[in-house]
């Protein structure tokens, strides 16, 4: 029960959004109701069923009699006829229908009390309109009960409680209605939130990369990575590669990413950084040619590109030094891009580097796309695969994990790029990578 309502309250924490929104608009559609409907004042009158009562008997049948007529009553005031003649004596611009729609006879349970009810435009005219219906109903009931040649009637009414008036419109308070407005769209947009979470099958959580891949969660990196934010991921990842890796030989790790825009190359980048700085030599080789690269690419500098088409010695490319690390970039878009890292210039390219450095990290294009990832993995001695939360699907890392083990290929583990604070928190306090069974969605 606790995991269910932490759940429940992590989609409404992250979609908090739908909820507010789904809630304005209810509230703006029940303000709007408010504002267009007119006011309407009410008056209220109550009359007592008298009967003759001379003794006891004439007293109980009278009563019992009085009883029995209590529907009866109440239902004649949906008379036309009757609402003709209270038109007519108050010259109201109405109809009987209207004025019948607007007017109620309630008998009151347990009693021979009726309570009558109208409804107007102004307190007076809800007032006047009760009044000319008293009038005519008194007299309407009379006429009916009346016994030709005895001084009284079976049945009379008589006034209790005279016609009152509000200035206050009748209905619900607005209040009350704006309040359950607002429970009502609360409720619609909490449901809308879980039933968008539900149909949404972007990778969300840490949980969600491990589910979908069966693999350990090696980092989870922030939204906006920075040589600063990403330290202490970076080092997470570093550490997770190695303890998967057999110490002291040297390394080639391809990192790859499902689909465009998860920040792989970022990710590979803080990946270098972090064995730098624990004193390893690193290469780092961007061998996505099918993205266009960003940027203009420095002619100066030897590219990827340049040592498969121009036959640029690998040296000349390794020779590049950035902070410390030899970086070969991807280079200007080639046209024969999907060539370039099946050359033999390329395996030269990375076999070269493995000789100069002990870690050698390649990035890729994204692995359900092109299939450059699935050719570099046979120089890999492990594989990392970037997801981005929010925007890489479950199926497609899992399809990419997949991929790649049934190709007999190392899969070391995922990252999960553009994480928020808790879950990086989540990892931090981990002593070793996250690991779990996966589990069909």
């Amino acid at each position: 029960m606790n995991s269910t309502l932490t759940e429940y309250f992590r989609i409404l924490t992250e979609r908090w959004r739908w909820v507010a929104v789904m809630c304005l608009v209810v509230v703006g559609l029940a303000a709007t109701y408010l504002l267009l409907q007119p006011k309407s004042y009410q008056s209220q009158s109550t009359v007592f069923v008298s009967t003759p009562r001379d003794d006891s008997d004439t007293y109980y049948r009278g009563d019992l009699y009085a009883k029995e007529r209590l529907p009866s009553y109440a239902a004649l005031i949906q008379s036309q006829d009757l609402a003709r003649r209270v038109i007519a004596d108050l010259q109201l611009d109405s109809t009987p229908e209207a004025l019948i729609a607007s007017t109620t006879a309630t008998p009151v349970p347990g009693t021979v009390l009726i309570l009558l009810s109208t409804a107007a435009g102004s307190p007076s005219s809800a007032q006047a309109i009760n009044q000319a219906y008293l009038d005519e109903y008194m007299a309407e009931i009379a006429s009916l009960e009346a016994i030709p040649g005895a001084l009284t009637p079976r049945a009379e009414l008589l006034v209790v409680e005279p016609p009152t008036s509000s200035e206050l419109p009748g209905g619900f308070p607005p209040t009350l209605i704006l309040g359950a407005a607002t429970a009502a769209g609360l409720i619609a947009g909490a449901t809308l939130a879980v039933l968008l979470a539900l149909a949404d099958s972007r990778i969300r959580r840490p949980e969600d990369a491990i589910e979908a891949t069966g693999l350990p969660l090696f980092a989870a990196f922030p939204a906006q990575t920075s040589k600063t934010t990403g330290i202490e991921p970076g080092r997470q990842l570093r550490d997770a590669l190695q303890a998967a890796l057999p110490a002291d030989q040297k390394h080639i790790v391809l990192v790859t990413a499902p689909d465009v825009s998860t920040g792989s190359t970022s990710i590979a980048q803080q990946l270098a950084d972090s064995l730098r700085d624990s004193g390893e030599s690193v290469a780092l080789i961007d061998f996505d040619v099918r993205t266009k690269p960003s940027g203009t690419p420095d002619e100066s500098v030897v590219s990827v590109v340049d040592v498969v088409e121009d036959l640029v010695a690998p040296d000349d490319a390794l020779s590049n030094k950035v902070d410390g690390i030899s970086v070969v970039p991807q280079g200007h878009a080639s046209e024969n891009a999907a060539r370039v890292v099946d050359s033999p210039r390329a395996t030269l390219l990375i076999e070269r580097a493995a000789q100069l450095h002990g870690w050698v990290i390649l990035d890729s294009a994204p692995a359900s796309k092109f299939s450059d990832a699935q050719r570099l993995s046979h120089f890999a001695d492990a594989l990392v695969i970037v997801s981005r939360s929010g925007k890489t699907k479950f199926e497609t890392l899992r399809a990419t994990a997949q991929q790649f083990t049934l190709s007999g290929q190392q899969v070391a583990g995922v990252v999960l790029n553009g994480c928020s604070a808790a879950d990086i928190d989540s990892i931090g306090r981990s002593r070793s990578p996250l690991r779990s069974t996966p589990v069909d969605r």
